[in-house]
C-alpha cells in the first residue's frame, strides 16, 4: 500500500479569473469592444499612486510578522534574497523611489528559491508590481494618445488574426493586452478578447484502467495478533491475501478517486481464558478504501472506511476436565454471534488503520513531491497555470490546463476531436512551450556546466560534444525574454526553436560581440539567435513515438525585421559552428535516437503498468494530438480481467465445507 500512490500526481490546478474592471462596453464581438473603446482611456491618479503604496507597505508589514517569527538565520537569507532593506529605503524617500532598485527587488521576489512561493511573499511581489506600474503610467505624458495608439494596433492585429490565426500574431496581440492590462485599462475588453482567443492549450483524458494500473497490486501479508475478546485473551498469526485497486469517482470539482483493498485474512489463533485453551482457525473477508482528492492545493483525504465478516472455527478446547471442557464448548455456541460481530468490528478498525497508516505516509510524500516539483516552482516564477482544470468520471481522469500570462495569449480555439478510444490521450497546443518557457527560463543564462548537470541530474550519459574537459572553452547561451523555446506543429512536423539573446564565451562568460547593422538606419544591434530543427512525426515499430529530422540543425541571427540574416562576418560564421556542434548533441537527428515499439516502465510496478503503445500521433493546425493503447503484460492483463467478477466469499466457502457437529461450534477469536 505505501508505493500504491506514488504514481498518481498529476500536474494540476484551479483557473485564476480574469479581471473585470470598470468601464463597460456594450458590443458584439470582442473586435467591436476594442474598436468602441477608443478615447476613452482612464488616466492613473496620484491617488492611485498613494494607494496602491499603502497596499504595498501593508503586505511589507505582513511580511516582515513572517520574519520575525522565522528562524533568525532564514529571516536574513530571505530579506537580503528579495532586498528588501533597499525597496524599503526607496519607499522611504520624499521624491519619487528609483524604478531601477524596485525592479532589482522585483526580479529578486520570482528567483526559484524556497520559501518565496508563501503568500506573504506573492503578495508584496503583486503590489509591488503594480505600484510600479502606476509609478510609470501616471507619469507617461501623452497617455490618452498612446491609448488611441494602442487601440488601433489592437484592431489591427485582431482584424489579420481573426482572418488568418498563427504562432506570431498571438504573440503579438498578448503583448498588446500586456500593456493595457499594466495600465489597468479596458479590462472587461481585454477579458472578452482572452475568452474568445485563448483557449486551454493542453488535455489529457487517461481511462480507468490505466489509473488503475498505477496502484493496483496484490497484497501479502503476515503479522501477529493480539487481543482480548470477552475475557479471552487471544494469540496468534494473521495470514492476509488480498487486492489493492483503485476507483474513480465522478466529480466535476477536483480529482477524487478511492484506493480500496479488498482480501482475505486467515488466522491460527489460541485463546486463553483461565485454565481453558482454545484452539481455532478464523476467517474473515475484508473490504476497505481511502477517499483522496487532487486540486490546485495538492493532495488531500478522508479517513479509511473499511467492513470485515469474521467467522472463527474451532478444532479443540484444552481443559483440565471434561466438565469444564463441556461448559466452554457451550459458552462458545452461545456467545457466537456476539463475538463474531465484535471480532468483525476490530478487524475493520484495524485494517482501516493499516490503509490509514501505509497510504498516509505515501500521500505526504506524493503530495511533497506535487509541492516541491510542481506548484512551489511555478507559483515563485508566476508561471502556475491560469487553468488547471481536473476532475473524474466513472470511467476517465480528465485535465485540461490553460497557461497563458498577462502578454500571452494561449490556444485560438478548441482541440481537435480526436478519432477512436485510447487508454491515454493527449492534445497540446504549440503555444504552451512557449508561454510557460517564457517565465520559466527568459533571460536566463544556461552554462555549459549546468548543461551537464541536468544530464546527471537526469541519469543520462552526457554527450561527448557536450562533455567538459581541461580543454574545452567555457560557453554559455542566454535565453531571449520573449518565446525562448517554442515548437510548431504542422503537416505531420514537429518543428523545434530556441532563441538566445546572446552568446557567451570564456573565461567568466563573456558576451560575444555578434553586432549586426541595420540597413535602413545603420545603426549596429545585438541579433536574437535562433538554434532550431524540424522533425516528422513518425511511428515506428507498432507503438512507437520517434520524431526524425528532415534536415541539417540551423542556426541563424534574426535581424530586427524577424527574418534570418542573409549574411555575416567570420565571428558570426564561428559562433555558428560552436552552437552547431553543441545543439547537435542535443537535438539530435533522432529523437530518441533508438526506435521502441512503445513506452516501457522499469521497477516491479512497472512491469505490471505494461507499455503504452503509440496508435495515433497526428501534429496539424498547431495542435500535438497523441493516442496511446495500454497493452498489459499476460498475467497482469488476466488479473485484471479475473478481477471483474465477483470476489470469493471466503467465509461461505468454508461454513458450507464444515458439516461435521464439532467443526460447527464457533469460537470469536479476532482473526
Amino acid at each position: 500500500m505505501r508505493r500504491t500512490l506514488s504514481c498518481l500526481i498529476v500536474f494540476l490546478l484551479v483557473a485564476t479569473s480574469w479581471n473585470t474592471g470598470a468601464t463597460h462596453i456594450q458590443a458584439d464581438s470582442p473586435l467591436d469592444l476594442v474598436r468602441a473603446a477608443k478615447g476613452q482611456a482612464r488616466s492613473l491618479t496620484p491617488e492611485d499612486v498613494a494607494d496602491s503604496k499603502a497596499k504595498l507597505l501593508q503586505n511589507v508589514q505582513v511580511l516582515e510578522s513572517l520574519l520575525s517569527s522565522s528562524d533568525a538565520e532564514q529571516a536574513a537569507t530571505w530579506r537580503e534574497l528579495v532586498q528588501l532593506d533597499a525597496m524599503l529605503t526607496e519607499l522611504g524617500k520624499e521624491e519619487a523611489p528609483s524604478l531601477e532598485v524596485l525592479n532589482r527587488s522585483l526580479v529578486a521576489y520570482r528567483e526559484n528559491q524556497a520559501g518565496l512561493e508563501l503568500k506573504a511573499f506573492t503578495d508584496v511581489r503583486d503590489s509591488l508590481r503594480e505600484y510600479m506600474n502606476h509609478l510609470v503610467f501616471s507619469a507617461t505624458e501623452g497617455f490618452s494618445a498612446e491609448f488611441d495608439r494602442r487601440i488601433d494596433e489592437l484592431v489591427a492585429q485582431l482584424e489579420a488574426y481573426e482572418a488568418a490565426p498563427t504562432t506570431k500574431l498571438a504573440n503579438e496581440i498578448g503583448r498588446t493586452l500586456g500593456w493595457f492590462d499594466r495600465a489597468e485599462q479596458i479590462e472587461s475588453v481585454t477579458a472578452a478578447i482572452r475568452e474568445h482567443h485563448s483557449h486551454p492549450n493542453l488535455y489529457v483524458a487517461a481511462s480507468k484502467q490505466l489509473v488503475g494500473s498505477t496502484v493496483r497490486d496484490k497484497v501479502e501479508a503476515t503479522e501477529p495478533l493480539r487481543d482480548c475478546i470477552m475475557g479471552t485473551s487471544i494469540h496468534g498469526t494473521t495470514y492476509l491475501t488480498g487486492d489493492v485497486d483503485l476507483e474513480l469517482i465522478p466529480s466535476d470539482e477536483n480529482a477524487v478517486f478511492d484506493i480500496t483493498l479488498t482480501g482475505n485474512a486467515v488466522s491460527n489463533n489460541v485463546g486463553y481464558n483461565r485454565s481453558v485453551s482454545i484452539y481455532s482457525t478464523g476467517y474473515t473477508n475484508i473490504n476497505a478504501s481511502k477517499r483522496v482528492y487532487f486540486d490546485i492545493e495538492g493532495l488531500t483525504s478522508d479517513w479509511a472506511r473499511a467492513t470485515a465478516a469474521t467467522s472463527t472455527h474451532v478444532s479443540s478446547i484444552a481443559a483440565k476436565c471434561r466438565l469444564v471442557r463441556n461448559i466452554a464448548w457451550k459458552q462458545v455456541n452461545q456467545k457466537k454471534g456476539q463475538t463474531e460481530g465484535i471480532a468483525s468490528r476490530k478487524a475493520a478498525s484495524r485494517v482501516a488503520g493499516r490503509v490509514d497508516g501505509q497510504a498516509g505516509e505515501t500521500l505526504a510524500e506524493a503530495d511533497e513531491s506535487y509541492q516541491s516539483n510542481f506548484r512551489s516552482p511555478l507559483v515563485r516564477r508566476e508561471s502556475f497555470p491560469e487553468l488547471f482544470d481536473l476532475k473524474t468520471t466513472d470511467s476517465q481522469l480528465l485535465v485540461r490546463l490553460l497557461r497563458a500570462g498577462s502578454f500571452q495569449l494561449a490556444a485560438p480555439g478548441p482541440a481537435p476531436e480526436l478519432e477512436g478510444d485510447f487508454d491515454l490521450n493527449a492534445r497540446v497546443h504549440e503555444s504552451i512551450a512557449g508561454n510557460f518557457s517564457e517565465s520559466l527560463i527568459g533571460g536566463v543564462m544556461l552554462t555549459d556546466v549546468r548543461i551537464v548537470e541536468m544530464y546527471k541530474e537526469a541519469e543520462l550519459e552526457v554527450p561527448a560534444d557536450l562533455a567538459i574537459t581541461n580543454d574545452s572553452e567555457p560557453w554559455a547561451i542566454t535565453f531571449a525574454r520573449s518565446q525562448p523555446i517554442s515548437v510548431e506543429f504542422a503537416n505531420g512536423g514537429v518543428n523545434v526553436a530556441i532563441l538566445c539573446q546572446s552568446l557567451h564565451q570564456g573565461e567568466g562568460y563573456v558576451a560575444a560581440s555578434l553586432l549586426l547593422k541595420d540597413e535602413a538606419t545603420e545603426k549596429l544591434y545585438r541579433p536574437d539567435i535562433r538554434i532550431s530543427r524540424e522533425y516528422e512525426l513518425t511511428t515506428p515499430n507498432d507503438g512507437g513515438l520517434q520524431l526524425v529530422s528532415k534536415g541539417d540543425l540551423k542556426v541563424e541571427f534574426i535581424e530586427l525585421n524577424g527574418e534570418p540574416a542573409k549574411s555575416y562576418g567570420a565571428r558570426h560564421a564561428a559562433a555558428v559552428g560552436l552552437l552547431s556542434k553543441k545543439f547537435n548533441a542535443m537535438l539530435k537527428p533522432k529523437l530518441p535516437e533508438e526506435a521502441k515499439d512503445g513506452l516501457s516502465f522499469t521497477g516491479k510496478r512497472g512491469q505490471r503498468f505494461g507499455k503504452l503503445k503509440a496508435r495515433l500521433a497526428k501534429a496539424a493546425d498547431g495542435w500535438l494530438s497523441v493516442g496511446w493503447e495500454q497493452v498489459l503484460p499476460v498475467g497482469v492483463a488476466e488479473e485484471a480481467v479475473a478481477g471483474e467478477g465477483d470476489t470469493p466469499n471466503a467465509v461461505a466457502e468454508e461454513s458450507e465445507s464444515n458439516d461435521t457437529p464439532e467443526l460447527a461450534q464457533t469460537a470469536s477469536l479476532d482473526p
